[in-house]
């Protein structure tokens, strides 16, 4: 049985010793100018600890926080589950309840931007790194009270996502559009989708191969097996169950 330990963000409590040196000017005299308590939502930590620190030199001041927290009310380690549990197959409303079983509430919209904002930083990974195999797939996602179409690139070589677009599936021009620049910044050779029948006509003037992901053939083989178990005769029946 395969196991898949996914690696988190820590949270502290409190920062780790002091800044090098400020963020404006680069120096490295610095003065502890007061701290304060931050509240957050995380699984395991409630508030955190917030210092703020000024320049010796500019004036300048600014805030040092913990390891894993920053300036939005949700840790990082909160945020980076809130994709993964996308990643894995929850709705936004579906991860909205699961963390409110943990204690933390977040609504559904919050959670489909801690997906972006993951998805954004994937995207900013992914933009030197090749991609030869390109898997897509489209989903509707209703919020604020409408219904918006998403289309969602992944590399299949690690399975992390590429890119997600705002984009309908049933539009080949639209799609093609969308891909165009991924497919030359990364490199593309093959994209890997399921039998809608839109894809291919989107792919026509990419340059790159189309192939029907593997989930979807089994699926049309065996349908189309047992409706030839059914109705060839006795004789061809064993040839039939080989095949499958």
């Amino acid at each position: 049985m395969a196991i898949i330990v996914l690696k988190l963000p820590d949270v502290k409590y409190e920062p780790d010793g002091r800044p090098e040196k400020c963020p404006s000017c680069g120096n490295d005299i610095l003065q502890r100018w007061g701290g304060q308590a931050k509240k957050i939502r995380d699984p395991q930590l409630k508030q955190v600890v917030v210092y703020r620190y000024r320049c010796c030199r500019c004036r300048h001041s600014f805030r040092q926080y913990p390891e894993g927290v920053d300036q939005a009310q949700q840790s990082q380690r909160l945020r980076k589950l809130a994709a993964v549990c996308w990643a894995l197959g929850l709705s936004y409303r579906g991860i909205e309840g699961v963390f409110e079983v943990f204690g933390v509430g977040i609504d559904h919209m919050t959670a489909w931007r801690d997906v972006d904002e993951r998805a954004g930083q994937l995207r900013r990974q992914q933009q030197s790194k090749p991609v030869r195999v390109l898997g897509l797939d489209g989903a509707n996602v209703r919020g604020m009270g409408e219904t918006q179409p998403v289309l969602v690139a992944v590399d299949l070589g690690n399975g992390e996502p590429v890119a997600i677009g705002y984009v309908d599936e049933n539009k080949p021009q639209a799609v093609r559009r969308w891909l165009e620049p991924l497919v030359k910044q990364l490199g593309v050779s093959v994209i890997v989708t399921d039998d809608l029948v839109h894809y291919k006509t989107a792919f026509t003037k990419l340059d790159v191969e189309h192939q029907i992901c593997q989930f979807h053939v089994r699926r049309w083989v065996g349908r189309t097996l047992k409706e030839l178990h059914e109705t060839v005769p006795e004789e061809y029946r064993q040839v039939v169950d080989e095949v499958k």
